[in-house]
């Protein structure tokens, strides 16, 4: 019941679509605003010194599988990694060792110990590190609310590594989003960003491009210069590089069934040096893609083509293009024909000025694969 003296106000339907209107204006209005200061936050510019840190990498892949402290990768490995001529690592960053779902702008504490002395030992060698968050759940790219979880973890994450050198720590997106495709990851890694600069504001941003041209279509190289250019010029533009497959995963256990019926698959391909091992691929699916790989003519000439599109968008674009994963699976293909293709990958990436990090575990002692990267044998 109203009180005496009690004003009623009525208000029609349109002037009360015109105040839910303004309020959802409002609300957009402060969100934006927050995403402009985290920009403004951040240098104007991508330093020189930066880029040149993260020119020549490994990727610290043991850390994806395993615990940050069991002491895989020690202070002496690293000093061997940077008298190669290497000049960082990336660390993958297990996000179920630091996301704290109930909780997210709060990070779990088991893992930050090592953490933090993982990075210390990179600084204290001089050798710069890339933190990318690995395994990212795909509701991340269709969930609003799973979505507003990460952006309060990425700002705590952010936070607890603003104080680390960012002339050596770099603070990549996500590593390989999946989004269906790369208008829908386009939406979603503005905000992650923003979350990351309001954090972080002195380091470079590495962006990641989506791995998926299409729901059905895998292809990073063709869905980098989709990749949306931000306003915060702090930040580099990253794809990988496993591009001929057939090549590079012969004999994986992962990924795509055809895999494990592919073998000494040559590099360069050509129909003439791919016919001989038809005959011996039983799997129908594998003998076609061999085939197929065979008639496309992968060698270094065509990764200067494949690459052309990616270094003509940042030069159009005034950004600066990074690769922190490229490679083959050592163990199985031909060794002649790896260390070929090493060689031309990276040389090709070098000449297009665009950074590079292998991925596979490679025996640093092998000095035909050292020098196949462009590295000083020890």
């Amino acid at each position: 019941m109203l009180e005496k003296n009690t004003v009623v106000y009525t208000l029609s339907r349109s002037k009360f679509l015109r105040l839910g209107f303004i309020f959802i204006f409002c609300e957009l209005v402060v969100a934006n605003s927050s995403i402009v200061k985290a920009i403004n936050q951040s240098q104007s510019t991508l330093k020189a010194s930066r880029l040149k840190t993260l020119s020549k990498g490994f990727n610290l892949e043991h850390w994806q599988r395993n615990e940050l402290n069991d002491g895989h990768y020690t202070e002496a490995t690293l000093l061997q990694y940077k008298s190669l001529g290497l000049t960082c690592t990336r660390l993958p960053v297990v996000l179920s060792k630091f996301f704290n779902d109930s909780n997210p702008s709060v990070l779990k504490k088991y893992s930050l110990a090592a953490l933090n002395a993982i990075i210390q030992m990179h600084v204290k060698t001089g050798l710069g590190i890339i933190l990318s968050p690995f395994n990212h759940p795909s509701e991340l790219h269709t969930d609003p609310a799973v979505l507003a979880k990460y952006v309060s973890f990425f700002k705590a994450f952010a936070i607890h590594l603003r104080n680390t050198n960012p002339e050596k720590v770099f603070l990549e997106v996500m590593n390989e989003p999946l989004a269906d495709t790369p208008e829908i990851w386009n939406k979603i890694q503005p905000k992650l960003i923003a979350a990351i600069r309001s954090g972080a504001p002195n380091h470079t941003i590495i962006a990641s491009s989506n791995m998926k041209t299409s729901a059905d279509e895998w292809s990073n190289i063709q869905a980098m210069p989709k990749t949306k250019i931000l306003k915060d010029k702090n930040i580099v533009y990253n794809f990988h590089l496993y591009e001929p497959f057939v090549f590079t995963h012969q004999g994986a256990t992962w990924g795509w069934r055809a895999y494990q019926f592919m073998k000494n698959i040559p590099y360069p391909s050509n129909p003439q040096l791919v016919a001989p091992l038809l005959s011996q691929i039983q799997d129908s699916e594998a003998k076609s893609a061999v085939e197929k790989y065979g008639q496309e003519k992968w060698n270094k000439a065509k990764f200067i083509r494949e690459l052309a599109p990616i270094a003509a968008w940042a030069k159009t674009n005034g950004v600066t293009v990074t690769c922190n994963e490229f490679g083959a699976i050592p163990w199985v293909a031909p060794r002649d024909s790896m260390l070929r293709y090493l060689k031309d990958v990276r040389e090709v990436l070098e000449s297009y000025g665009i950074a590079w990090g292998h991925w596979f575990a490679l025996d640093i002692n092998d000095k035909e694969v050292m020098q196949a990267l462009g590295l000083k044998p020890l």
